[in-house]
């Protein structure tokens, strides 16, 4: 169990903790300390408020806003105990209790104030980084996202000027290395797919130029590498890193019909060292506060010097035991043109030999040099 929030000591020095929160107190040092300083100050705040004169006209005010549950406007609000805690007991008589209220509005309250469930940008960042690190060792997870690209990452698919895409993943946890990648362009039709299966041997890959499909289907070794997922998810890990050694890091909470959300905002991504290959300036996370996964994650940079930007969105996630075959399949399309051969780690590599390899015997066929 983790230490003690401020509200947490309170409840334990008031004798009125749920007994994990105690027994905690009996085996930390630092939390026992903590509620032996908080009971130390109450027993000071205690003595000199017993002989505190204070007005009538004070008295009957600060009693009238107790009753009415109008004494504090903020997200404590003091209002009439079920129970009160040892510290404010009402055989004190008017005058005491009174003084004793101030005591907790301008003492204690502030105190209480601390949501339990607070937590501050570095906190969230790092639990994210902890989220993302954590492998999953079974199941099939399906990811549906969609990613807008600029700068290089959209000059690498020129295709759609916007750079807009809606992407499916399956992910099968069970067997390291099998899963399939798709975008999708704005208007729903199929712009690439790369399905893998290392226990097979096989790798496909579809994409399209110029509205022509390209269709490869390769051999490939068991050692794949990291597959595309892999790949996402360490890009994230690194954003998340580079924004935890800034020091400008904007935190909001956001309350959604889905839950709370946290957004970090760094608008100017300051780090010790600037990186010459890869390099942020500015970068917005939203996280999930229930798990502290990435919602949504939007970057702006530069990748060996030239500017590119990514914006993914989480729209949904699901982790099953089983899934059908065909989710891992790579539709045929129409009029598609089909280049077979071997593989090796690195798709991207694949499909330009594969395809010069294709030109070549193609020429050499019609008698060019």
């Amino acid at each position: 169990m983790k230490c003690l929030s401020s509200a947490q000591i309170q409840a334990v020095a008031d004798g009125e903790a749920p007994p994990a929160e105690r027994e905690h107190v009996r085996t930390c040092a630092a939390c026992a300390r903590q509620v032996s300083e908080r009971q130390a100050r109450m027993a000071q705040l205690t003595a000199a408020v017993s002989s505190l004169p204070v007005p009538a006209t004070m008295t009957e005010r600060i009693e009238s806003a107790i009753a009415s549950g109008t004494g504090n406007s903020g997200a404590t609000r003091l209002r009439q105990p079920l129970t009160s805690p040892r510290w404010f007991r009402p055989a004190w008589g008017g005058a005491a209790l009174v003084a004793a209220t101030l005591a907790a509005v301008v003492f204690v309250a502030p105190m209480l104030k601390e949501d339990r469930g607070a937590v501050s940008a570095a906190e969230v960042l790092a639990a994210s980084a902890t989220r993302l690190s954590e492998a999953i060792t079974s199941g099939v997870e399906i990811l549906e996202y969609e990613l807008v690209l600029d700068g290089v990452p959209k000059d690498l698919m020129p295709d759609h000027p916007n750079g807009a895409y809606r992407v499916r993943q399956t992910i099968d946890h069970s067997t390291p290395g099998r899963f399939r990648y798709a975008s999708y362009s704005p208007d729903g039709s199929a712009f690439s797919s790369i399905a893998q299966d290392p226990v097979s041997g096989r790798r496909v890959m579809m994409f399209k130029v110029e509205g022509q499909p390209y269709r490869f289907e390769v051999n490939v070794p068991q050692n794949v590498g990291p597959s595309i997922a892999e790949m996402e998810r360490l890009h994230m890990q690194a954003t998340i890193a580079m924004m935890q050694a800034s020091g400008n890091q904007l935190l909001e909470v956001i309350e959604t019909p889905e839950g709370r959300q946290y957004s970090i905002n760094v608008p100017r991504v300051q780090t010790p060292m600037a990186n010459p290959v890869w390099d942020l300036s500015e970068a917005r996370v939203i996280v999930n506060a229930a798990d502290f996964r990435v919602i949504e994650l939007a970057v702006k940079g530069t990748f060996l010097k030239q500017a590119y930007s990514v914006n993914y969105r989480l729209i949904s996630r699901v982790v099953t035991q089983s899934v059908n075959a065909d989710l891992f399949d790579v539709p045929a399309e129409p009029n598609e043109i089909l280049i077979a051969g071997e593989g090796s780690v690195v798709p991207a590599r694949d499909a330009m030999i594969l395809a010069l390899r294709e030109l070549a015997r193609l020429k050499q066929g019609q008698g060019r040099p």
